[in-house]
């Protein structure tokens, strides 16, 4: 396991970090998500002793190996896929027969076996995901620190890739993982979130939901009538928080009943869509936490 205590990072005047308090390593999948500019990056380096706090301890509990996977693709692009494995299982140790065989399996595992010849600098972004994950876990690390790896990646190779992370979970290796997009924290057993270098939460995904306090309204193809409702609908006492999403329009409510008759009469003078009540989604998660920690709504 890895404790942070107190942990603050700073650049010059700009502090990326503010009083951390975190363990790491005590759930399957430990997510952390959070938008460009959060803090994630730094975390993510402390956490893998690339770098020191400026105040506060990063403690790593004795015993315990690492595989990082950083944001940039960190293999040897002229290397090929297997040299690249063959290479990694050498830094960290493994006997000659043992790296191949580990090899040979993580090939396998990443539908990486047909490529194992071809330079890394060569392959798509979600394989040189595949690959640098592959690298990671060769030695069976104890914890695996993945910092946004589904980043610019396309949409099937990133559900590919939480295959695979979800794969590693079930061997024994617990994850920590970075991330900017908020659907993915459904696949993690804790979610941290962070914002402007503060924790703001960690929590069981379901327990962010299950105590949200406010009936979530939806209205449906709204993208012609959106910005002139908005700032009236800001200001209904009813109403905690108002936005667009898309096409729609999502509002939360104090009194359900008399946000949705008002979204229903407007949706009738106005020939806008259907109005629909929603669960709550991790957008309206995180800025409800932006909100009760006196945060200026900033867009995801």
């Amino acid at each position: 396991m890895i404790r942070m205590k107190q942990v603050t990072k700073r650049y010059g005047n700009q502090t990326a970090l503010d009083g951390i308090d975190l363990t790491l390593g005590e759930s399957g999948i430990h997510g952390l998500v959070g938008p460009d500019g959060a803090g994630k990056t730094t975390l993510m380096k402390l956490a893998a002793g690339l770098l020191k706090p400026t105040r506060g301890k990063v403690v790593r509990e004795q015993g315990t190996s690492l595989g990082y996977v950083p944001q940039s693709f960190g293999m040897y692009e002229e290397m090929s896929v297997a040299e690249n494995l063959h290479f990694y299982g050498r830094l960290n140790g493994l006997p000659r027969r043992e790296r191949q065989e580990r090899m040979e399996e993580l090939l396998r595992w990443t539908d990486l076996a047909p490529f194992a010849d071809r330079a890394a600098g060569s392959l798509s972004g979600g394989m040189k995901q595949k690959l640098a994950i592959a690298a990671a876990v060769l030695h069976r690390p104890h914890l695996l620190l993945l910092d946004e790896p589904t980043n610019g990646v396309d949409p099937l190779s990133r559900r590919e890739v939480w295959e695979l992370i979800c794969s590693v979970m079930r061997q024994g290796t617990r994850v920590f993982v970075s991330t900017q997009y908020l659907e993915e924290a459904r696949h993690c057993d804790r979610v941290i979130l962070l914002f402007r270098g503060r924790l703001l939460a960690d929590r069981e995904p379901g327990a962010y939901r299950e105590d949200f306090p406010y009936p979530v309204w939806v209205v449906r193809d709204a993208s012609s009538v959106r910005m002139k409702w908005l700032p009236r609908l800001r200001e209904e006492p009813a109403v905690a928080q108002a936005y667009s999403r898309g096409t729609d329009l999502v509002v939360w409510s104090r009194d359900a009943d008399k946000v949705r008759q008002l979204l229903e009469g407007l949706s009738r003078e106005e020939q806008a869509g259907k109005v629909e009540a929603e669960a709550p989604g991790w957008e309206d998660v995180f800025s409800r936490y932006m909100m009760e920690n006196g945060k200026e709504e900033t867009a995801w």
